[in-house]
Protein backbone atom coordinates (compact mmCIF):
# COMPACT_ATOMS: atom_id res chain seq x y z
CA UNK A 1 0.00 0.00 0.00
CA UNK A 2 2.63 1.99 1.10
CA UNK A 3 4.73 1.59 -2.35
CA UNK A 4 1.47 2.64 -4.75
CA UNK A 5 1.09 5.40 -2.63
CA UNK A 6 4.65 6.73 -3.06
CA UNK A 7 4.37 5.86 -7.01
CA UNK A 8 1.44 7.91 -7.34
CA UNK A 9 3.10 11.45 -7.57
CA UNK A 10 6.34 9.72 -9.69
CA UNK A 11 3.81 8.81 -12.31
CA UNK A 12 2.34 12.23 -12.47
CA UNK A 13 5.72 13.75 -12.74
CA UNK A 14 6.40 11.58 -15.46
CA UNK A 15 3.25 12.76 -18.08
CA UNK A 16 3.70 13.63 -21.05
CA UNK A 17 3.17 17.21 -21.66
CA UNK A 18 0.78 18.08 -24.58
CA UNK A 19 1.76 20.79 -27.35
CA UNK A 20 0.01 22.53 -30.29
CA UNK A 21 1.95 23.19 -32.95
CA UNK A 22 1.21 27.32 -31.61
CA UNK A 23 2.61 26.36 -28.36
CA UNK A 24 5.49 24.95 -29.01
CA UNK A 25 6.37 27.78 -31.57
CA UNK A 26 5.64 29.95 -28.51
CA UNK A 27 7.77 27.80 -26.17
CA UNK A 28 10.62 27.48 -28.16
CA UNK A 29 10.63 31.47 -29.18
CA UNK A 30 11.45 31.73 -25.47
CA UNK A 31 13.39 28.16 -24.52
CA UNK A 32 15.26 27.28 -27.22
CA UNK A 33 19.17 27.23 -26.59
CA UNK A 34 20.16 29.74 -29.66
CA UNK A 35 17.26 32.10 -27.74
CA UNK A 36 18.45 31.73 -24.52
CA UNK A 37 22.20 32.39 -25.83
CA UNK A 38 20.54 35.71 -27.23
CA UNK A 39 18.84 36.76 -24.28
CA UNK A 40 22.44 37.19 -22.50
CA UNK A 41 23.55 38.98 -24.69
CA UNK A 42 20.85 41.43 -24.80
CA UNK A 43 21.04 41.42 -21.10
CA UNK A 44 25.28 42.22 -21.54
CA UNK A 45 24.37 44.86 -24.01
CA UNK A 46 22.42 46.85 -21.18
CA UNK A 47 25.58 46.48 -19.07
CA UNK A 48 27.66 47.38 -21.60
CA UNK A 49 25.52 50.60 -21.82
CA UNK A 50 25.75 51.55 -18.55
CA UNK A 51 29.90 50.51 -18.33
CA UNK A 52 29.93 53.36 -21.23
CA UNK A 53 27.61 55.69 -19.16
CA UNK A 54 29.78 55.69 -16.51
CA UNK A 55 33.04 56.90 -17.65
CA UNK A 56 31.30 60.70 -18.44
CA UNK A 57 30.42 60.31 -14.68
CA UNK A 58 32.60 61.79 -11.57
CA UNK A 59 35.42 59.05 -10.80
CA UNK A 60 36.77 58.77 -7.01
CA UNK A 61 39.61 56.45 -6.45
CA UNK A 62 41.71 56.48 -3.03
CA UNK A 63 45.23 55.14 -2.01
CA UNK A 64 47.29 55.18 1.36
CA UNK A 65 50.60 54.52 1.68
CA UNK A 66 53.46 53.81 4.51
CA UNK A 67 57.03 54.04 4.32
CA UNK A 68 59.31 53.11 6.73
CA UNK A 69 63.15 54.56 6.29
CA UNK A 70 65.16 51.74 7.55
CA UNK A 71 68.31 53.96 6.94
CA UNK A 72 67.78 57.89 6.19
CA UNK A 73 70.16 59.02 3.82
CA UNK A 74 72.35 61.91 4.73
CA UNK A 75 73.37 65.08 2.80
CA UNK A 76 77.00 66.69 2.88
CA UNK A 77 77.23 70.27 4.21
CA UNK A 78 80.24 72.41 4.80
CA UNK A 79 81.29 71.67 8.84
CA UNK A 80 81.78 75.23 9.31
CA UNK A 81 77.77 75.48 9.35
CA UNK A 82 78.26 74.03 13.10
CA UNK A 83 81.58 75.52 13.72
CA UNK A 84 83.34 78.46 12.76
CA UNK A 85 86.76 76.44 13.15
CA UNK A 86 86.49 73.93 11.32
CA UNK A 87 88.52 73.41 8.05
CA UNK A 88 87.28 75.19 5.12
CA UNK A 89 87.30 71.53 3.24
CA UNK A 90 85.48 69.72 5.76
CA UNK A 91 82.29 68.28 5.82
CA UNK A 92 79.84 66.99 8.24
CA UNK A 93 76.76 64.74 6.73
CA UNK A 94 73.09 65.01 8.30
CA UNK A 95 70.52 63.12 7.95
CA UNK A 96 67.62 64.93 6.63
CA UNK A 97 63.80 63.17 7.40
CA UNK A 98 62.77 60.84 9.60
CA UNK A 99 61.72 57.31 10.18
CA UNK A 100 58.02 57.18 9.36
CA UNK A 101 55.94 58.25 6.75
CA UNK A 102 52.10 57.95 5.77
CA UNK A 103 50.00 59.59 3.03
CA UNK A 104 46.40 59.27 2.46
CA UNK A 105 44.90 60.44 -0.58
CA UNK A 106 41.40 61.19 -2.26
CA UNK A 107 41.17 62.26 -5.97
CA UNK A 108 37.92 63.10 -7.59
CA UNK A 109 38.10 63.36 -11.64
CA UNK A 110 35.57 64.64 -14.27
CA UNK A 111 35.82 64.28 -18.00
CA UNK A 112 34.58 67.42 -19.16
CA UNK A 113 35.10 67.12 -23.10
CA UNK A 114 35.23 64.02 -25.18
CA UNK A 115 34.42 63.69 -28.64
CA UNK A 116 34.50 60.02 -28.55
CA UNK A 117 32.68 59.23 -25.18
CA UNK A 118 29.23 61.16 -27.24
CA UNK A 119 29.97 58.56 -29.91
CA UNK A 120 30.39 55.75 -27.88
CA UNK A 121 27.31 56.55 -25.62
CA UNK A 122 25.37 56.35 -29.44
CA UNK A 123 27.12 53.38 -30.50
CA UNK A 124 26.41 51.57 -27.11
CA UNK A 125 22.52 52.20 -28.58
CA UNK A 126 23.18 50.80 -31.80
CA UNK A 127 24.87 47.64 -29.87
CA UNK A 128 21.91 47.17 -27.50
CA UNK A 129 19.96 47.43 -30.94
CA UNK A 130 21.51 45.19 -32.82
CA UNK A 131 21.37 42.27 -30.39
CA UNK A 132 17.66 43.08 -29.90
CA UNK A 133 17.55 42.22 -33.69
CA UNK A 134 20.04 39.39 -33.40
CA UNK A 135 17.44 37.77 -30.61
CA UNK A 136 14.45 38.59 -32.64
CA UNK A 137 15.76 36.26 -35.49
CA UNK A 138 16.98 33.82 -33.55
CA UNK A 139 13.20 33.68 -32.09
CA UNK A 140 12.47 33.86 -35.89
CA UNK A 141 14.60 30.78 -36.20
CA UNK A 142 13.48 28.97 -33.47
CA UNK A 143 9.91 29.13 -34.62
CA UNK A 144 10.82 27.75 -37.97
CA UNK A 145 12.93 25.01 -36.81
CA UNK A 146 10.25 23.97 -34.49
CA UNK A 147 7.43 23.96 -37.02
CA UNK A 148 9.59 22.10 -39.31
CA UNK A 149 10.22 19.16 -36.68
CA UNK A 150 6.96 19.22 -35.58
CA UNK A 151 5.57 18.40 -39.13
CA UNK A 152 8.19 15.78 -39.34
CA UNK A 153 7.18 14.11 -36.00
CA UNK A 154 3.30 14.53 -37.20
CA UNK A 155 4.25 12.86 -40.66
CA UNK A 156 6.45 10.30 -39.11
CA UNK A 157 3.29 9.20 -36.80
CA UNK A 158 1.15 9.39 -39.67
CA UNK A 159 3.68 6.58 -41.81
CA UNK A 160 3.49 4.61 -39.00
CA UNK A 161 0.07 4.53 -38.24
CA UNK A 162 -0.41 3.65 -41.65
CA UNK A 163 2.12 1.14 -42.33
CA UNK A 164 -0.15 -0.50 -38.55
CA UNK A 165 -3.27 -0.77 -40.84
CA UNK A 166 -1.99 -1.92 -43.97
CA UNK A 167 0.15 -4.48 -42.10
CA UNK A 168 -2.99 -5.63 -40.40
CA UNK A 169 -4.91 -6.08 -43.50
CA UNK A 170 -2.22 -7.92 -45.01
CA UNK A 171 -1.68 -10.12 -41.98
CA UNK A 172 -5.45 -11.28 -42.48
CA UNK A 173 -4.91 -11.96 -46.34
CA UNK A 174 -2.20 -14.10 -45.56
CA UNK A 175 -3.76 -15.98 -42.56
CA UNK A 176 -6.74 -16.53 -45.09
CA UNK A 177 -4.43 -17.86 -48.12
CA UNK A 178 -2.62 -20.20 -45.40
CA UNK A 179 -5.77 -21.66 -45.09
CA UNK A 180 -6.94 -21.67 -48.81
CA UNK A 181 -3.23 -23.28 -49.31
CA UNK A 182 -3.77 -25.61 -46.66
CA UNK A 183 -7.17 -27.05 -48.36
CA UNK A 184 -5.91 -27.03 -52.08
CA UNK A 185 -7.60 -23.58 -53.20
CA UNK A 186 -4.22 -21.63 -54.10
CA UNK A 187 -0.80 -22.34 -55.03
CA UNK A 188 2.40 -22.20 -52.36
CA UNK A 189 3.81 -19.32 -54.51
CA UNK A 190 0.65 -17.24 -53.73
CA UNK A 191 1.49 -18.08 -49.68
CA UNK A 192 5.11 -17.06 -50.14
CA UNK A 193 4.52 -13.70 -52.13
CA UNK A 194 1.79 -12.85 -49.32
CA UNK A 195 4.58 -13.59 -46.59
CA UNK A 196 7.07 -11.50 -48.30
CA UNK A 197 4.54 -8.56 -48.42
CA UNK A 198 3.91 -9.29 -44.85
CA UNK A 199 7.55 -9.56 -43.99
CA UNK A 200 8.25 -5.92 -45.92
CA UNK A 201 5.74 -4.33 -44.11
CA UNK A 202 6.52 -5.71 -40.76
CA UNK A 203 10.40 -4.32 -41.70
CA UNK A 204 8.96 -0.84 -42.77
CA UNK A 205 7.37 -0.15 -39.35
CA UNK A 206 9.73 -0.97 -37.39
CA UNK A 207 11.90 1.65 -39.11
CA UNK A 208 9.04 4.36 -38.75
CA UNK A 209 8.69 3.13 -35.52
CA UNK A 210 12.57 4.77 -34.74
CA UNK A 211 11.93 7.20 -37.03
CA UNK A 212 8.85 8.54 -34.86
CA UNK A 213 11.37 8.60 -31.46
CA UNK A 214 13.89 10.40 -33.51
CA UNK A 215 11.48 13.03 -34.78
CA UNK A 216 10.28 13.79 -31.29
CA UNK A 217 14.24 13.80 -30.23
CA UNK A 218 15.08 16.43 -32.47
CA UNK A 219 11.20 18.66 -31.77
CA UNK A 220 12.19 18.50 -28.21
CA UNK A 221 15.80 19.89 -28.97
CA UNK A 222 14.28 22.76 -31.41
CA UNK A 223 12.05 23.62 -28.55
CA UNK A 224 14.67 23.11 -25.51
CA UNK A 225 13.18 20.51 -23.51
CA UNK A 226 15.60 18.10 -22.22
CA UNK A 227 15.48 14.94 -23.95
CA UNK A 228 14.16 12.85 -21.12
CA UNK A 229 10.99 14.81 -21.01
CA UNK A 230 7.67 13.11 -22.10
CA UNK A 231 5.95 15.58 -24.24
CA UNK A 232 2.34 14.56 -26.88
CA UNK A 233 1.37 16.11 -29.92
CA UNK A 234 -2.14 17.63 -29.65
CA UNK A 235 -2.42 19.52 -33.37
CA UNK A 236 -2.70 16.26 -36.14
CA UNK A 237 -1.94 16.81 -39.30
CA UNK A 238 -5.13 17.59 -40.60
CA UNK A 239 -5.16 20.46 -38.13
CA UNK A 240 -1.92 22.08 -39.94
CA UNK A 241 -2.69 21.29 -43.61
CA UNK A 242 -5.95 22.11 -43.60
CA UNK A 243 -5.63 26.24 -42.74
CA UNK A 244 -2.83 26.44 -45.70
CA UNK A 245 -4.73 24.61 -47.99
CA UNK A 246 -8.03 27.20 -47.17
CA UNK A 247 -6.13 29.97 -46.79
CA UNK A 248 -4.81 32.14 -49.44
CA UNK A 249 -3.87 35.49 -47.49
CA UNK A 250 -0.09 33.96 -47.63
CA UNK A 251 0.60 34.18 -50.93
CA UNK A 252 -1.08 37.83 -51.41
CA UNK A 253 0.95 39.15 -48.60
CA UNK A 254 3.39 41.68 -50.36
CA UNK A 255 7.17 41.46 -50.25
CA UNK A 256 8.39 44.14 -48.25
CA UNK A 257 12.16 44.33 -47.69
CA UNK A 258 12.22 46.87 -44.92
CA UNK A 259 10.15 44.62 -42.93
CA UNK A 260 12.51 42.00 -43.22
CA UNK A 261 14.76 40.91 -40.13
CA UNK A 262 17.69 40.79 -41.95
CA UNK A 263 17.17 43.85 -43.76
CA UNK A 264 16.82 45.42 -40.33
CA UNK A 265 19.99 43.51 -39.38
CA UNK A 266 21.83 45.33 -41.85
CA UNK A 267 20.21 49.05 -41.57
CA UNK A 268 21.66 48.50 -37.82
CA UNK A 269 25.41 47.36 -38.79
CA UNK A 270 25.04 50.41 -40.90
CA UNK A 271 24.47 52.71 -38.29
CA UNK A 272 27.04 51.43 -36.50
CA UNK A 273 29.37 51.41 -39.09
CA UNK A 274 28.73 55.12 -39.81
CA UNK A 275 29.51 55.79 -35.75
CA UNK A 276 32.50 54.37 -36.01
CA UNK A 277 33.85 56.72 -38.54
CA UNK A 278 32.22 59.27 -35.97
CA UNK A 279 34.12 57.82 -33.37
CA UNK A 280 37.62 58.09 -35.63
CA UNK A 281 37.01 61.66 -36.67
CA UNK A 282 36.24 62.70 -33.66
CA UNK A 283 39.97 61.39 -32.42
CA UNK A 284 40.94 64.70 -34.44
CA UNK A 285 39.90 67.11 -31.21
CA UNK A 286 41.40 67.58 -27.82
CA UNK A 287 39.99 65.90 -24.87
CA UNK A 288 38.90 67.98 -21.59
CA UNK A 289 39.34 66.83 -17.82
CA UNK A 290 39.57 68.17 -14.79
CA UNK A 291 40.26 66.92 -11.27
CA UNK A 292 40.81 67.76 -7.27
CA UNK A 293 43.07 65.57 -5.33
CA UNK A 294 43.15 66.15 -1.63
CA UNK A 295 46.51 64.41 0.40
CA UNK A 296 47.02 64.15 4.35
CA UNK A 297 51.06 63.19 4.91
CA UNK A 298 52.00 62.37 8.37
CA UNK A 299 56.00 61.87 9.29
CA UNK A 300 57.04 60.47 12.85
CA UNK A 301 60.21 59.20 14.31
CA UNK A 302 58.67 56.42 15.91
CA UNK A 303 55.65 53.65 14.75
CA UNK A 304 53.03 54.64 17.47
CA UNK A 305 53.19 58.92 16.48
CA UNK A 306 52.93 57.33 12.89
CA UNK A 307 49.63 55.76 13.10
CA UNK A 308 48.17 58.46 15.47
CA UNK A 309 45.85 61.10 14.64
CA UNK A 310 46.63 62.82 17.44
CA UNK A 311 49.45 63.82 15.91
CA UNK A 312 49.20 66.65 12.78
CA UNK A 313 48.41 65.28 9.54
CA UNK A 314 49.56 67.93 6.64
CA UNK A 315 46.92 68.67 4.53
CA UNK A 316 47.30 69.04 0.76
CA UNK A 317 44.36 70.30 -2.42
CA UNK A 318 44.93 70.83 -5.82
CA UNK A 319 42.64 71.68 -8.59
CA UNK A 320 43.30 71.52 -12.26
CA UNK A 321 42.41 70.62 -15.15
CA UNK A 322 44.08 68.89 -18.15
CA UNK A 323 43.87 69.41 -22.17
CA UNK A 324 45.20 66.38 -24.24
CA UNK A 325 45.41 66.45 -28.12
CA UNK A 326 47.13 64.88 -30.06
CA UNK A 327 48.49 67.47 -32.85
CA UNK A 328 50.02 64.95 -35.57
CA UNK A 329 50.26 61.10 -35.03
CA UNK A 330 51.93 60.51 -38.22
CA UNK A 331 49.57 59.49 -40.90
CA UNK A 332 47.96 56.50 -39.09
CA UNK A 333 45.08 58.49 -37.54
CA UNK A 334 43.73 59.29 -41.26
CA UNK A 335 44.34 55.66 -42.46
CA UNK A 336 41.76 54.93 -39.39
CA UNK A 337 39.49 57.13 -40.44
CA UNK A 338 39.57 55.71 -44.32
CA UNK A 339 39.25 52.30 -42.94
CA UNK A 340 36.24 53.15 -41.04
CA UNK A 341 35.30 54.57 -43.93
CA UNK A 342 36.24 51.89 -45.94
CA UNK A 343 33.61 49.65 -43.91
CA UNK A 344 30.61 51.81 -43.64
CA UNK A 345 30.72 51.68 -47.88
CA UNK A 346 31.24 47.74 -47.78
CA UNK A 347 27.72 47.42 -45.36
CA UNK A 348 26.20 49.68 -48.00
CA UNK A 349 27.14 47.74 -50.68
CA UNK A 350 25.66 44.82 -48.96
CA UNK A 351 22.59 46.70 -47.98
CA UNK A 352 22.28 46.53 -51.69
CA UNK A 353 23.16 43.29 -52.48
CA UNK A 354 20.65 41.35 -49.78
CA UNK A 355 18.12 43.75 -50.61
CA UNK A 356 18.12 42.05 -53.96
CA UNK A 357 18.89 38.66 -52.41
CA UNK A 358 15.83 38.66 -50.35
CA UNK A 359 13.61 40.07 -53.11
CA UNK A 360 15.22 36.80 -55.53
CA UNK A 361 14.64 34.68 -52.28
CA UNK A 362 11.14 35.82 -51.65
CA UNK A 363 10.16 35.13 -55.38
CA UNK A 364 11.70 31.67 -55.16
CA UNK A 365 9.89 30.82 -51.88
CA UNK A 366 6.60 32.02 -53.75
CA UNK A 367 7.22 29.71 -56.83
CA UNK A 368 7.99 26.80 -54.40
CA UNK A 369 4.73 27.29 -52.09
CA UNK A 370 2.44 27.35 -55.08
CA UNK A 371 4.33 24.45 -56.44
CA UNK A 372 4.16 22.55 -53.61
CA UNK A 373 -0.04 23.05 -53.41
CA UNK A 374 -0.14 22.21 -56.94
CA UNK A 375 1.55 18.98 -56.34
CA UNK A 376 -0.37 17.81 -52.89
CA UNK A 377 -3.96 18.57 -54.88
CA UNK A 378 -2.02 15.91 -57.77
CA UNK A 379 -1.17 13.73 -55.18
CA UNK A 380 -4.42 13.90 -53.04
CA UNK A 381 -5.92 12.31 -56.33
CA UNK A 382 -3.25 9.29 -57.12
CA UNK A 383 -4.13 8.40 -53.30
CA UNK A 384 -7.94 8.06 -54.08
CA UNK A 385 -7.22 6.27 -56.97
CA UNK A 386 -4.77 3.92 -55.61
CA UNK A 387 -6.30 3.14 -52.76
CA UNK A 388 -9.67 2.42 -55.02
CA UNK A 389 -7.60 -0.04 -57.34
CA UNK A 390 -5.90 -2.16 -54.37
CA UNK A 391 -9.44 -2.18 -52.80
CA UNK A 392 -10.79 -3.75 -55.83
CA UNK A 393 -7.70 -5.77 -56.53
CA UNK A 394 -8.28 -6.97 -52.79
CA UNK A 395 -12.16 -7.87 -53.74
CA UNK A 396 -11.17 -9.55 -56.81
CA UNK A 397 -8.06 -11.66 -55.04
CA UNK A 398 -10.47 -13.03 -52.29
CA UNK A 399 -13.15 -14.29 -54.97
CA UNK A 400 -10.12 -15.42 -56.76
CA UNK A 401 -10.43 -13.04 -59.71
CA UNK A 402 -6.60 -11.36 -59.02
CA UNK A 403 -2.98 -13.27 -58.05
CA UNK A 404 -1.01 -12.55 -55.06
CA UNK A 405 1.12 -10.87 -56.98
CA UNK A 406 -1.48 -8.22 -58.63
CA UNK A 407 -2.38 -8.04 -55.10
CA UNK A 408 0.91 -6.91 -54.01
CA UNK A 409 1.86 -4.50 -56.92
CA UNK A 410 -1.26 -2.92 -55.87
CA UNK A 411 -0.66 -3.10 -52.33
CA UNK A 412 2.54 -1.57 -53.10
CA UNK A 413 1.43 1.22 -55.36
CA UNK A 414 -0.67 2.45 -52.86
CA UNK A 415 1.91 2.50 -49.79
CA UNK A 416 3.78 4.73 -52.41
CA UNK A 417 0.60 7.13 -53.24
CA UNK A 418 0.37 7.42 -49.40
CA UNK A 419 3.95 7.95 -48.83
CA UNK A 420 3.76 10.85 -51.58
CA UNK A 421 0.77 11.97 -50.33
CA UNK A 422 2.34 12.82 -47.34
CA UNK A 423 5.69 13.79 -48.41
CA UNK A 424 3.22 16.58 -50.45
CA UNK A 425 1.74 17.10 -47.26
CA UNK A 426 5.50 17.84 -45.60
CA UNK A 427 7.18 20.05 -48.41
CA UNK A 428 3.88 22.41 -48.11
CA UNK A 429 4.34 22.69 -44.68
CA UNK A 430 7.42 23.32 -45.21
CA UNK A 431 7.38 25.91 -48.53
CA UNK A 432 5.12 27.52 -46.15
CA UNK A 433 7.71 28.01 -43.48
CA UNK A 434 10.11 29.18 -46.27
CA UNK A 435 7.49 32.03 -47.46
CA UNK A 436 7.12 33.32 -44.11
CA UNK A 437 10.56 33.43 -43.50
CA UNK A 438 11.13 35.03 -46.91
CA UNK A 439 8.97 37.84 -45.82
CA UNK A 440 10.47 38.31 -42.28
CA UNK A 441 8.35 36.62 -40.70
Amino acid sequence: MGLSLLSIPIMAQQEAKPFSLQEAQDFAAQNAYTVQDKIFEVEKARKTIKETAAMGLPQITSSFGYSYNAQIPEQPIPARFFDPNAPEDEFATVAFGVAHQNQAQVQLSQLIVDGSYFVALQATKVFKETKALEKEEAEIEARRNTAQSYYGALVAQETRDILRKNLETIKSNYEETQKLFENGFVEEQDVTQMELLLNNLQNNLRNAERQVDLAYQLLKFNMGIPLEEEIVLSSTLDDVISPVRNDASLSATPFQVDQHITFRSLLSQERGASLALSNEKAKYFPTISGFVNHSQSNFANTASDAFSFDTYWIPGTTIGASVNWTIFAGLGRQAKVQKAKIDLDRIRVAKQATETQLSMQYNQAISDYHFALDNLNNQMRNRTLSERIRNRTLRKYQEGLASSLELTQAENQYLEAERSYISAILNVLNAKEALEYALGK
